[in-house]
Parts: C-alpha cells; structure tokens; sequence
C-alpha cells in the first residue's frame, strides 16, 4: 500500500494545534486553521472588536511559533511499560516547497549535552527509519501484541542522541502536499541534507556535537550521498562530522550480482552441476574472474534462475538460517521492496530480463515468501493514540513500513558508491561497514570487495574481534575504513545481534578499535 496523498495535506490544520511537527510563520495560511477550522474573528467579535481579534491571532501564531521552534516533544507514548529517562519528539522537517519528511528524535540516556549526535536511515528504497527505531536498535522495541513496547537494553541511545528521519516523502508519515513523490537518488540526498540541516536550526543546542550519519541496506546510497552533501557544503553550514557507518549496505550493483551467486555456492544452495556448466560454458573455464553480469542467452537464464530462488525459493533473503514467518496472511512489504528495489532486475543489457517498473513473477512459489511479519509494528503506528503522541496530522494515510509505490517509482542513478565514500574518507570522515554474514540480500561479500577495491592502505589483515570471549566476527582495518562482520547476523544486525552490535558502535564512536 502507498503512502502517497491524494490532493494533498496542510500542514497546519483543523484538529492539529498540537501536531504536524516543526512549522514556520510561512506554513499557515490563516487563523481558521489554528483555531479548530473556526474563524478567530467571529469568535472574538461577539465579545470585543475586530482589532483584538487580530491582535490575538497574531499572539496566538507567535505562540505557535515560539512552540515549535523547540521541536514537539512527546509528552506520553502509548505502551510504554517502564520509565523513560530521555526527552523525545516527533515532528516533520518542511525540505521543499511540498515534501515534509516526518522525525523522531530520541535523546541520549546518558549526556544529551555532550554525547554524539546520529542520523539514521533505513533503505528499501521505500522503507521506514522507524523500523530501525522500534525493531533495531532504538529504546523502545515493538511487542507482537501490535499495543505496547518494551525496553531495549541494548538501545543506541545509551550512547548518543539519535534522530530517525523517514525518506523520502512518501515513506512512512512523510508526505508531499501535492500528491507527487516521485523522487531519485540525487533528490533524496538533498531533501536528506535540508532535514539535518533543519534539525540543527530546530535543536541548535546539538549543532557542535560529533555527529555521525548511520544507515542499512539501501541506505547504502542514501547515506553516502548524504554524507558527500556534508562534506562538500561544510564551508556554507558546517557540521562536525566525524564518521559513517552502513550495516549491510548496497554500496555496488554489479560487485552484488557476481557475490551472490558466489554466497549461495559457498553456502549449499547451488549444486555442483550447476556450478561447473556456469564455469564451463559461462565463464570460459575460470569462474573466480567471471563477471555474472556479462552472461548472455542460456547463461543469463541460469544466473536469473539462482536468483528467483534466492529471493523467493523458500529461504530467508534477509538471514539464510532464519525461517520464514509460516502465516499465510502475512503481507510483508519490506520484502516486496526489497525485491522491487535491490534484486537485480537490469544488471546489464544481457542479464535478468526484468523489466524496471515490473513486478517480479516468480515460478517456483507461485507468490513471494513474507518471510518477516511487520503486523505488530504497523499496527502500533497506526494506533490513533499512538497518531497523536506523534504529531501527525489526522488526515495522513495510514503508516506501512514500506511503500511499493516509492520503490516501485524510484529512480536510482547510482550503481557504485566508490566516488562518494572516497571522498568521505577523504575529508578524514571515518567510515564504518558492518555486514551481518548470513545476509543474502546485501551480502558481506559485497561489502568486504567493495572496502578492499577502495584502494586505502591495510592497516590490519582480516582477524577476528570478540564480544564476550567469543568470536563475533571478523574485521579488516584501512586508513579510513573499517569492514567488519558479525557472525550470525543477517541483514539487520542491530537487530538479531544486539549485545554485539552495541560493542562495535560504541567503539566506532569512540573511535576505539572493534
């Protein structure tokens, strides 16, 4: 289900004096819709004259706006069963005339004055940050009641303040006012860096606190180009950035095409039969240099064939050694977007013979597999209680995790991250890559040719880095980059590997070794 208005929202409405997140002087349109729909003016008259009228409507919009300057804060979040020790809001990040991009920021536990700041977003393209924030590493974790929350005890925010900002328009509770969000790589990373940049005109208290732009999957592209943004505007709105980290990112089309067919080899699902015709007839006898997405005729069947079964066969894209959720009814979005936005379906002229905006038919299943149910998450943003604590406007549709027609319309222009991330590395702007190794969506394969093609010099051969006295994944240490592992993870290591993941991003933070 898309998230896409039809005709449109204002910001500042009737039933919304206490939502619809940061607003400035220019966004309301008169005092009917400050007021409950009602004109001041009448209001007023019946009891003094037209000028005290407007003069009380003017007190009342510097009111509004002295209110929202300081962000909206979340007074009481429904479900949560333990005491909160941290401020947190929700509001929206008005980046173009008609994208508003929605927020929520949590502060850290420990020293909102001095911890470091971190933006989060999730990929897709067309998924929710908030996926990070309540199935991830956030402080508060989504029950499967679909009702109430429970504490994370590994949460981030025990380190630093956070900020989740759903992108583009169109994903979550973000939304465009005039029904459009088609948008691209190039268009996300600048609505991207208008909400940082808005969020330290909002909170300026956090403009001189190390920040750090965090972000999985097809964050991948978003945060680098982000990042990039930063860099290269410091001279005109400095922030002071001190590092990036992608969790299993999509960072290089073609190195993910040619290691996947890899991964499902080394991994038991491709046969030994298989694999000698695609080095036989495939890749002229020498299969460690083919290039996958060069096959053409019954080769390009053969590598599309592998795919459709590593991404609808049965398994779990998102963690080969996690079942797949059994119910039927499940309807799980992020993984129609994932295979809409990630699975290679134009790789080169030759290979994988879907079309762009096509929808994947897949012979083996018949449907695709949900794999993970997303239910208790939607059904606690779409509380209305849950609506209100937010700040969002009555009249936004109801939140998913993921839009089909966001990914369904991306345009993505990038196919390599290389350019971006050197000159992240470059601008001494640390960079983290942290890949879950039983991921088959966005694999550490990938990740880990990608950190050594960037051509930085090896500081520290692969070894392993250990949590607890045991061994929770490998690392590779270059002047700039760090490419680690964690063993037993998939995609969202955050998520299924918590206590781990805490370690590693509390050194990276510290810029400690992992």
């Amino acid at each position: 289900m898309s998230t896409r208005l039809i005709g449109g929202v204002t910001p500042i409405h009737n039933k919304s004096l206490q939502g619809a997140g940061p607003r400035k002087f220019g966004y309301i349109k008169g005092a009917e819709e400050v007021l409950a729909g009602q004109s001041l003016d009448r209001r007023l008259t019946r009891h003094c004259t037209m000028g005290v009228a407007r003069f009380a409507v003017l007190v009342a919009l510097v009111a509004l706006f002295a209110i929202a300057s300081q962000g909206e804060e979340i007074k009481s979040l429904p479900g949560v069963g333990f005491e909160l020790n941290f401020k947190h809001y929700s509001g929206f990040f008005k980046v173009s005339d008609n994208h508003l991009l929605h927020y929520w920021f949590v502060e850290s536990q420990n020293n909102p004055a001095k911890d470091p700041l971190l933006f989060w977003f999730n990929g897709g393209p067309g998924c929710s940050s908030l996926d990070g924030l309540l199935n991830e590493m956030g402080p508060y974790l989504a029950n499967q009641d679909g009702k109430t929350l429970h504490e994370n005890p590994n949460s981030w925010n025990k380190l630093a303040s956070i900020v989740y900002i759903e992108s583009p328009a169109g994903v979550g509770y973000s939304y465009s006012t005039d029904g459009n969000t088609t948008t691209n790589d190039d268009l996300t990373s600048l609505e991207n860096y208008e909400a940082v940049k808005l969020f330290f005109k909002e909170f300026p208290a956090f403009r001189n606190h190390s920040t750090f732009i965090m972000g999985e999957s097809y964050g991948g592209v978003y945060v680098p180009t982000l990042t990039a943004r930063i860099v290269d505007g410091q001279k005109d709105f400095p922030i002071n950035l001190k590092g990036m980290a992608l969790g299993n990112g999509y960072v290089n089309e073609k190195l993910n095409i040619d290691t996947s067919i890899r991964f499902a080899y080394g991994h038991g699902i491709i046969d030994e039969k298989t694999w000698n015709t695609l080095e036989s007839e495939c890749c002229k006898g020498c299969i460690d240099s083919c290039d996958f997405t060069q096959v053409t005729g019954h080769c390009a069947r053969m590598v599309e064939d592998i795919f459709q079964f590593l991404w609808a066969g049965g398994l779990n894209p998102y963690d080969l050694y996690r079942d797949c959720d059994p119910n039927p009814d499940v309807n799980s979005l992020r993984l129609q977007s994932m295979l809409m936005g990630i699975a290679p379906k134009h790789a080169s002229q030759h290979t994988l013979r879907y079309p762009k905006k096509a929808h994947f038919k897949f012979p083996l299943m018949g449907a695709s597999v949900p794999c993970l149910n997303d239910s208790d998450l939607v059904t606690y943003m779409n509380d209305v209680k849950v609506r209100q604590a937010l700040n969002i406007p009555f009249n936004l549709p109801k939140w998913d995790i993921c839009s089909e027609q966001i990914t369904r319309d991306y345009q993505k222009q990038y196919t390599d991250m290389k350019p971006f991330i050197k000159k992240i590395v470059d601008a001494h702007v640390r960079v983290l890559l942290y890949y879950g190794d039983t991921d088959m969506a966005c694999n550490f394969m990938m990740g880990q040719q990608f950190a050594n093609g960037l051509g930085y010099r090896r500081l520290l051969n692969k070894t392993p880095w250990k949590f607890d006295r045991q061994i929770a994944g490998f690392k590779t240490l270059y002047d700039g980059v760090t490419f680690i592992t964690i063993r037993g993870a998939g995609h969202m290591a955050p998520q299924w590997r918590a206590p781990q993941m805490y370690y590693a991003i509390q050194q990276f933070l510290l810029n400690h070794p992992i």
